[in-house]
């Protein structure tokens, strides 16, 4: 698969909340940087584990692509992504708010499965849409 193939099939499988998907797309040895996280997470067994903690703390989000900028290995998409906060999230208790978040994929691609993923969002919004902070 190229860049934008690539790109598409990792949001469906994110809509479907399909970890398994999701990491059948990676590399063994892909990064998933979350911009606004701390560290990168490094390997296809740790990317799937942050997935399913999103999923688990927003059982209901899904991502609607809104724009996307195809290169030969490398795809950046822009999506909005909304949810509602019912499950706990990375040492959080559930708030049960909604978010709406504008978030950028790129994904770079090798060998036709994805090696890196980077994730660019406004930290700021969420906790402040999930009342961890004033708006």
């Amino acid at each position: 698969m190229n860049s934008g193939e690539l790109a598409e099939e990792w949001i469906i499988a994110m809509n479907a909340h399909d970890v398994e998907r999701m990491a059948a797309l990676l590399t063994e040895d892909a990064v998933g940087d979350e911009v606004a996280e701390s560290e990168p997470r490094r390997g296809r067994d740790k990317i799937a584990e942050g997935y399913r903690e999103v999923f688990a703390g927003y059982p209901d989000c899904v991502a609607e692509i809104v724009n996307r900028v195809i290169g030969s290995d490398q795809a950046v998409v822009e999506v909005r992504f909304k949810g509602t906060n019912k499950g706990a999230f990375r040492g959080t208790a559930a708030t049960n708010k909604p978010i709406d978040l504008r978030i950028a994929y790129i994904i770079k691609a090798r060998q036709g499965k994805i090696e890196r993923v980077t994730e660019y969002y406004d930290l700021v919004t969420l906790l402040s849409q999930q009342g961890m902070m004033p708006k």
